[in-house]
């Protein structure tokens, strides 16, 4: 047995998954809201029979325990094996890191290095002391500067190459984690140089790189803040500063206060608001939201004023409610961010946090203060940033009592503001419709398909079902390899055993296949299940369509090679191959009946 198969052996996928998500008992698996993308409905499925995983949503992507945690933690596979081979008590015994793995570890080892040199500078080194200072001035305490690792880079074009070189890494190692950065000449200096360092960690508390900003007075022509470059482990985009400290805070309360910045956030958390995390900008995407829903029921923005009319901010609000949270905003009872409004008195802050307003009211208030809604231009565009807003909610309940608030303020029906915004629903259907529909018709063979194979394995009566669907295809009318190959294994596997084992099929399933026998094996059937009748003639319908779609596909390829014989003058060859076409032409027309 491989250490895979070991590993494999030794965890149940159910419990596995089950502690990360909620699952609920469907059929002979559970089903559980997708944890790699936002929905209301689960989609997610598990089965303990096939011991893997299988998003039927927009993920459509699936697995086992270990490609389950590869995905969560997004890590690589033999991180992933390595972490799980730990937790069984499992030895590696033929581990041989990938080229990706080892270049990881390597920009994690060159981070942990980078982060303890700099916070030693800000609090042991007299280099630091400006740094040091102008944190007391902002009154972050030395607990929050060694809980965070707060560093300082000192005014040197060469002091961090100068040090870490020294540990045996070289200047392309320090470019490749975004330390370094490489001159025209072929030269390199330093990235962070006297600046303030954050050190940037992911959920897990691995150092993923740093951001650091400008102290006073320094000029303004500098950025007041720059960041480590994407690299080989970070992307900006999938950081939330402060989660591998805070989450079980957020997990306790039930809810993620999202900051704009790392001074927010200390500040916040030093104030004994806790339960904090901190983005770059108003911009909230997919990923940092799908992180605060492993912890937390609901999300509160303490962002820019005008983060409502930010494009990506308009988008991660989205997000978050099709993810399940529900999304509130914190008004600041004093300041312009929560820093300053911890400054003039922490309480202010906490009750800002306690008083949060629902997303909804929030975007309306923000429209009013803008535009005159007594004017019509003005009501115009307060109807017009609201609608884009109103149109996403799919409670019914919800919708109704903001339309009628909208209705209310903007003195017009309730009717107009219902047909504003089905107006909207509508302009943004129509490309996604023509989109999804020529992807049904380009991808309908392949549907047919896979449906087919569906219904034959959650059939209770697999070989009889087999057994008549034979007598109209063969696994030679099926285009999809995936599939063509699980119907032939299936039937040699039914031609020596009388009845279908799963158990035993399971050790059939290569791992090329396991995705599309997943799918199969897993998608929801539970109504035609239940009827078998009902399958029966489903099954008897579907196979109809694919043997017709393959007799149209044949008599296309028979007909190109019609006219080739013909301009080459062939014409015995040509004769009998017209005959064929007739033959299958007139089987099509049976099937039509």
């Amino acid at each position: 047995m491989s250490d895979v198969e070991l590993i494999k052996s030794k965890i149940d996928i159910v419990d596995f998954v089950g502690s990360y998500v909620t699952l609920k008992k469907a059929g002979r698996s559970f089903k559980a809201l997708c944890p790699f993308h936002p929905e209301k409905t689960p989609s997610f499925i598990v089965s303990p029979e096939r011991q893997s995983w299988h998003c039927f949503g927009s993920c459509a992507i699936g697995g086992d325990a270990i490609s389950f945690y590869q995905k969560w933690e997004g890590i690589d596979f033999l991180e992933a094996l390595q972490s799980l081979a730990e937790r069984t008590h499992v030895t590696l015994e033929k581990y041989t890191p990938t080229k990706d793995s080892l270049i990881k570890e390597k920009l994690y080892a060159i981070n942990n290095i980078s982060s303890d040199f700099f916070h030693y500078l800000l609090t042991s080194h007299n280099i630091g002391k400006r740094a040091f200072d102008y944190l007391k001035s902002r009154g972050i305490k030395k607990e929050i500067i060694d809980t965070f690792s707060l560093g300082y880079a000192p005014e040197s074009w060469d002091s961090l190459y100068k040090y870490i070189t020294k540990k045996g890494y070289t200047p392309q190692d320090l470019e490749s984690a975004g330390l370094l950065i490489k001159t025209d000449i072929g030269k390199y200096y330093d990235r962070f140089r006297g600046r303030l360092i954050f050190t940037l960690k992911d959920h897990r508390g691995k150092i993923i790189g740093f951001s650091g900003r400008k102290l006073p007075p320094q000029m303004e022509r500098e950025a007041k803040y720059i960041n480590t470059p994407e690299t080989a482990i970070y992307i900006k985009g999938n950081v939330l500063y402060g989660l591998d400290v805070t989450k079980e805070a957020i997990k306790k309360e039930e809810s993620a206060i999202v900051v704009e910045g790392e001074f927010d956030f200390l500040s916040s958390y030093q104030s004994g608001v806790t339960n904090v995390v901190a983005i770059k900008g108003s911009a909230f995407t997919e990923h940092q939201v799908l992180l605060i829903k492993r912890y937390a029921q609901e999300v509160s923005l303490a962002l820019d004023s005008d983060f409502a009319g930010n494009e990506a901010a308009k988008r991660g609000i989205e997000i978050a409610e099709n993810a399940g949270l529900i999304v509130k905003v914190v008004k600041l009872l004093s300041g312009k961010d929560p820093a300053e409004c911890i400054e003039q008195g922490a309480h202010l802050w906490k009750k800002s946090v306690k008083e949060t307003i629902p997303i909804y009211d929030f975007i309306i208030e923000t429209s009013l203060n803008k535009y005159d809604q007594k004017e019509v231009i003005g009501k115009k565009k307060i109807a017009d940033s609201v609608v884009p807003f109103l149109s996403k909610i799919q409670n019914p309940i919800i919708a109704s009592h903001y339309y009628k608030k909208l209705a209310k303020i903007l003195d017009v029906s309730l009717e107009s503001i219902e047909t504003s915004v089905d107006l909207f629903i509508k302009k943004k259907k129509v490309d996604h419709e023509i989109t999804a529909d020529n992807q049904v018709k380009k991808e309908r063979s392949e549907l047919l398909e896979e449906h087919f194979l569906s219904l034959i394995l959650q059939s209770k009566h697999i070989k009889e079902l087999l057994d008549k669907s034979l007598k109209i295809i063969t696994p030679d009318d099926i285009k999809l390899p995936p599939v063509k190959t699980i119907l032939k294994l299936l039937i040699n596997f039914l031609a020596k055993n009388n009845k279908f084992d799963i158990k035993l099929f399971n050790k059939l399933i290569t791992p090329e296949l396991a995705s599309v026998f997943d799918r199969a094996y897993l998608v929801e059937l539970s109504q035609l299940i239940n009827d078998e009748k009902s399958l029966e003639r489903e099954l008897h319908k579907t196979v109809r369509e694919i043997k017709k779609i393959s007799l149209r596909r044949t008599v296309q390829e028979f007909s190109t090679k019609l006219s080739l014989l013909e301009d080459e003058k062939k014409t015995d060859q040509a004769n009998i191959l017209n005959k064929e076409i007739k033959k299958l032409i007139s089987n099509y027309k049976e099937l039509e009946k």
